[in-house]
């Protein structure tokens, strides 16, 4: 889907629908940078026309369905469990419909141009060369626009913006600067990883596909319980290569990217109103205090207190 020309700021000052408006919560931590959650059960679809200059937006949808369009254009659309990240270097307009199954839940980041620069130091430019060299373009605007499943890292992003413990302004700003970078980074290296560029692709030619069918496998299947050897059966692959493999593509051993996934994935869970134990359970814990114990060596904060609202011990 489009999101690019889709500013929440200036939604909110349309003739919001009464259900819709109460669901939906607006940040901005900086100028040019607006954050946008929805969580909530509105009555019906909303479905109204939007406009905008240059922009990156990325939309991380975990319930209901968004269809987007640009006009006298393509026309997109966004299931539950997946992130749209859209890059646009023209004013565009189009129109959004949001449909609640029968929640919805989404983050919805925009940046402006100049904001896009303050933040990570990139031009719009620089984004959209990006992005074109590995997913292409449209023909008729200056856009890209990547979709993907929300992978574990970005849930643990989602869940750490929209559910920021920082009371004071300025720290509370900061911090969601800098998770917004962080989530941009993550979509443009998934992005990076899965279509591949020159060092990626350099560094394991002839196994790569293998090597994302195993990560997308321990993305999908964390809860289960995976050793090298079974892994590596999974994907064709001997322990040695798949070893060899995750070192090079994702900087990390099939163990450390397990855990990584198990965490990340635990963390959106507890800021759900999730309990320890059905947590640590459902992604694969077999021991409570083992997971308690690994959760706060990643995180710096015991899985119960961050379920409090508690901020990691300083």
């Amino acid at each position: 889907m489009d999101t690019s020309r889709h500013n929440p700021a200036q939604v909110t000052q349309q003739a919001l629908p009464e259900s819709w408006a109460r669901i939906i919560q607006m940040e901005q931590p900086r100028p040019g940078v607006n954050i946008c959650f929805m969580n909530g059960r509105p009555d019906d679809a909303w479905t109204f026309k939007v406009e905008g200059s240059a922009s990156l937006s990325m939309s991380i949808l975990l319930r209901g369905c968004i269809e987007a369009g640009f006009d006298n254009g393509e026309t997109f659309r966004l299931n539950a469990g997946c992130v749209s990240l859209t890059a646009t270097g023209e004013q565009v307009s189009g129109w959004d419909t949001l449909t609640p199954e029968p929640e919805f839940r989404l983050v919805n980041i925009h940046l402006t141009p100049d904001a896009l620069d303050g933040m990570t130091g990139l031009s719009m430019d620089d984004v959209l060369k990006y992005m074109k060299s590995i997913l292409g373009g449209m023909p008729h605007i200056n856009a890209s626009v990547a979709q993907m499943p929300i992978f574990s890292g970005l849930q643990r992003l989602a869940a750490e913006i929209s559910q920021c413990r920082y009371l004071d302004d300025k720290a509370r700003n900061v911090f969601l600067c800098a998770k917004v970078s962080e989530a941009i980074a993550a979509v443009l290296d998934k992005c990076s990883r899965e279509h591949g560029n020159a060092s990626t692709l350099r560094a394991v030619p002839s196994d790569r596909l293998r090597l994302l069918q195993a990560r997308a496998m321990l993305e999908d299947r964390h809860q289960e319980t995976w050793s090298v050897q079974s892994l590596a059966d999974a994907v064709g692959l001997n322990e040695k290569r798949l070893q060899a493999g995750f070192n090079a593509l994702y900087g990390a051993t099939v163990h450390e990217s397990l855990t990584r996934i198990r965490l990340d994935v635990a963390l959106g869970m507890l800021s759900s109103g999730s309990n320890v134990t059905e947590t640590a359970q459902a992604v694969g814990f077999a021991n409570v205090s083992h997971f308690s114990k690994v959760f706060r060596n990643q995180f710096g904060i015991a899985p119960k207190k961050w379920a409090n609202g508690h901020l990691p011990e300083e």
